[in-house]
């Protein structure tokens, strides 16, 4: 897949199905997760991870928010939780600015806490991300074993 790689969306918005494509490119995790199966499908790994994406964004009981470039999900959970994945096609400053807009987004539509399964990657993003945005109140914590991220998007509130 030559030539596929983040677009900075200051300078050109691209559409879903692009992001999905460079997300899948650049999610190298995933590729790895992928080879197996995808070359038992006779497809590659990336073709294989962008159908995943495709398909997850695609469930109607997801949340979806988008942010320049970059495309989210939040499954709702009790107790203003959600569980997010984030498919990202923006450059690297505009990807924590679009996590910092994606958490204020959040925390509009009534989300305290938020959790996902991440990358390296991802985690030093957020951990920006949530430095660079001063939301006040908000703490963080990651689980290196289950590569589990869980922050808060600010001080709780009531039930």
């Amino acid at each position: 897949m030559i030539g596929i790689h983040p677009v900075s969306s200051k300078e050109h918005m691209l559409q879903p199905n692009d992001i999905f494509l460079v997300a899948a490119h650049e999610y190298k995790q995933g590729l790895e997760m992928c080879k197996a199966a995808a070359k038992k499908a006779n497809i590659t790994p990336e073709r294989l991870s962008y159908t995943i994406m495709l398909k997850e964004y695609s469930d109607p009981k997801l949340l979806r928010v988008r942010a320049g470039n970059t495309l989210f999900t939040i499954a709702a959970l009790p107790k203003r939780t959600g569980f997010i994945r984030g498919y990202n096609g923006d450059t690297g400053e505009n990807y924590v600015n679009n996590i910092i807009e994606f958490i204020q987004s959040a925390r509009k539509m009534g989300f305290d806490k938020l959790f996902a399964h991440i990358t390296p990657e991802a985690l030093k993003a957020l951990k920006l991300a949530l430095k660079k945005g001063k939301f006040e109140g908000a703490e963080s914590n990651y689980d290196s074993t289950s590569k589990m991220f869980t922050f808060t998007t600010g001080e709780p509130r009531g039930e």
